[in-house]
């Protein structure tokens, strides 16, 4: 039996970084993945990353961000649009090839020293004395038990090791993610035959009342005459529709680009959690990270920048501990702290702008965009989780422009007063695991709902 410093559960994004990380640090790491090692990596998603997120590693470890035939496209903007107006923003980023790039990552891995076994599913946790000190994985048909000091979970939404750890085993670290925290998606990648796309550096999240809210079709630039587009929403919602994903999907895109336009490279799907990180992202003996801690934004999806991130602080934080020779739950509780400063606080108002767009409507938000109710900053703030500025007054500016549907106006000040009261909300997340407890029991209230 094999003993390491860390064992890391998956090699997305999350799991690299987390590797990668503890790897440069000097430590010991296997890195675990059930796909084949020349599949590591490939997911069905948007593809699009932001540029700041593979800067940290870059800066801390001189690890390169995407580039060459690991970038699609460049990104500028990313559009919030409706069949009958827009509103532009500024996304520095990439739209990149997931497998090429991840690819890359595993090999920088490796050669930092961490040991890779792919088509290895892990289906059991070790725990002993109340610490889970390591996994049991299948590989060639023999199931294999390996230890480590940290386990870290980066196997993505339904999460290897955390449906496997005991209930109540961590305050505030959930097993499961219900349907309704769970974002079904249906994705394309499409080569145009003719004439190339309009959407040149841009992503754009189209709003239409033919796709069911919260949702949109999306169009993401590959470069090109190359597109990733696709559509999703809530999973507890999808017996609500009597047509399948797919077909919503394509008669909705029908009204862009005939199926004799285009030739379909591939296909996928995908579970994406849409609720703000766990409230407690550690356990004795490990963490979560990435989409198994739920750090994917909720509005935009995107998941790709937060899981390389938050690898990188677990990596820190782990390898800190271990120093100190104390991984239980509350010795890796800095690793929640971090999270929280940044996700903690931008997914939980991510979260409640999501639910107002529910209430608004395709509908609701067309007249907001096309009236110009609401600024290219106000809703880039709304979108990045940001705290927005509008105060009641500036509000009132906006009056004429709102009528007669001056219920809208209402929704749009309350969802910009809630954003802004849950994200001041997460900046007290507590440094003491002990305050935890009311901490939850305030969010609950302020969410009326039961995280």
């Amino acid at each position: 039996m094999s003993t390491y410093d860390a064992i890391v559960v998956g090699g997305g994004p999350a799991g690299v970084s987390s590797a990668y990380t503890l790897a440069k640090l000097g430590r010991s790491v296997l890195l675990l993945d059930k796909k084949s090692h020349d599949r590591i990596g490939d997911k069905s998603c948007g593809d699009a990353l932001d540029r700041s997120s593979p800067e940290i590693l870059f800066k801390e470890f001189g690890l390169e961000p995407p580039h060459g035939d690991e970038v699609s496209d460049e990104l500028k903007y990313m559009t919030v649009a409706t069949p009958e107006g827009h509103v532009k923003m500024s996304a520095p980023g990439y739209t990149v090839d997931r497998h090429v790039y991840g690819q890359r990552l595993l090999k920088e891995c490796e050669k930092a020293g961490v040991e890779v076994i792919g088509s290895a599913p892990v289906r059991d946790v070790i725990i002993e004395d109340g610490f889970v000190k390591g996994v049991k994985y299948v590989h060639k048909g023999e199931t294999i038990e390996v230890r480590s000091t940290v386990v870290i979970d980066c196997s993505g939404t339904f999460a290897a090791v955390r449906k496997r750890l005991p209930e109540g085993f961590s305050e505030g670290l959930n097993r499961e993610v219900p349907d309704y925290h769970i974002a079904a998606s249906y994705r394309e990648i499409v080569e145009l035959k003719e004439k190339d796309h309009p959407y040149k550096n841009e992503i754009v999240l189209l709003y239409k009342e033919s796709i069911p809210p919260p949702g949109y079709i999306w169009f993401f630039t590959k470069g090109p005459k190359r597109l990733n587009l696709g559509t999703g929403w809530l999973k507890s919602e999808t017996h609500l529709y009597d047509k399948p994903m797919k077909q919503i999907y394509r008669e909705a895109l029908d009204e862009h680009y005939t199926r004799d336009e285009y030739e379909i490279l591939k296909t996928g799907g995908g579970q994406i959690p849409v609720r703000p990180p766990f409230d407690c992202l550690t356990f004795n003996g490990g963490m979560v990270v990435g989409d198994a801690g739920c750090m994917v934004d909720p509005t935009t999806a995107e998941g790709h920048g937060p899981a390389l991130v938050t690898g990188y602080f677990a990596g820190k934080v782990a390898s800190e501990s271990i120093d100190r020779n104390d991984v239980s739950r509350e010795g890796l509780w800095e690793y929640n702290v971090k999270v929280m400063e940044l996700y903690g606080v931008r997914n939980s108002m991510s979260y409640v702008a999501l639910r107002y767009l529910r209430k608004l409507s395709p509908d609701g938000l067309q007249f907001i965009i096309k009236r110009g109710i609401i600024t290219e900053n106000e809703l880039k703030d709304i979108y990045d989780g940001e705290e927005n500025a509008i105060s009641f007054w500036s509000m009132l500016g906006k009056v004429i422009k709102c009528f007669p549907k001056y219920g809208l106006l209402w929704t749009l000040k309350r969802m910009v007063d809630d954003v802004k009261e849950i994200g001041t909300y997460y900046e007290q997340y507590p440094s003491d695991p002990s305050d935890l407890k009311k901490w939850r029991e305030g969010r609950d209230a302020l969410l009326k709902e039961e995280l």
